[in-house]
């Protein structure tokens, strides 16, 4: 699923990532775990091809990321479920309808979207929501719809961002819950954090990124 080689990055002169190597294999669930400023979203921004490495080789899906073009991009990026720190929800659409549109993107038909969206608003616990805006509903629910947003067109690899930042452990636990029933499911979860703690307790595979490379 990724396949990542002694792979570098740099931002203009400043070092971020230094020869990383590892593998996440099909189905797994993997804690990338670092402190902050450790190059984290860094490497997630190369997974979905945002950035491109300086040095070293990356694939992802399959596809061998210096290979993608301007045509092939955004069919790659349709594999893949992007859960970001700041959301990025559109403020003026309800829950429904932020989850609806990703799908109108894609072309899905309204009525196979209709029930995506009930499926999912049920299996994250927002139907009674559907018609409120993000910024109505409590941070541990922001948290649950920016997951179903990322998963709403069952892509197979979900990226995850510090899904959990500013959370306590009993509502990280129910996030980490929602994530482990996708990937029951067969989705690939590859999670950002600093939440070492959170990792351990979810006893999961988990690759630390520290100082720029893998320890």
């Amino acid at each position: 699923m990724i396949q990542m080689h002694q792979v570098s990055f740099s931002y203009d002169e400043l070092s971020v990532l230094e020869k990383v190597s590892f593998r996440v294999e099909r189905g797994e669930f993997v804690f990338l775990v670092g402190p902050s400023g450790s190059g984290k979203t860094t490497l997630l921004r190369l997974l979905y091809a945002d950035l491109m490495p300086v040095g070293g080789d990356l694939s992802v899906i399959g596809q061998k990321l210096a290979t993608l073009d301007k045509v092939s991009l955004p069919y790659f990026r349709q594999k893949i479920g992007l859960v970001f720190q700041d959301f990025k929800f559109l403020a003026d659409k309800t829950i429904q309808e932020n989850l609806a549109l990703p799908q109108r993107l894609v072309g899905i038909a309204p009525r196979v979207a209709k029930e995506n969206v009930n499926r999912l608003l049920h299996q994250m616990g927002l139907t009674h929501h559907r018609h409120a805006l993000p910024t109505e509903i409590s941070d541990n629910e922001q948290r649950r719809l920016a997951i179903a947003r990322a998963v709403i067109n069952n892509p197979v690899l979900l990226l995850a961002d510090a899904p959990t930042e500013g959370l306590d452990l009993r509502l990280s636990l129910e996030v980490m819950a929602l994530l482990d029933a996708l990937n029951f499911q067969g989705m690939t979860i590859f999670i950002a954090t600093s939440d070492r703690k959170l990792a351990e307790k979810c006893n999961k595979r988990i690759i630390e990124l520290r100082d720029g490379g893998i320890h």
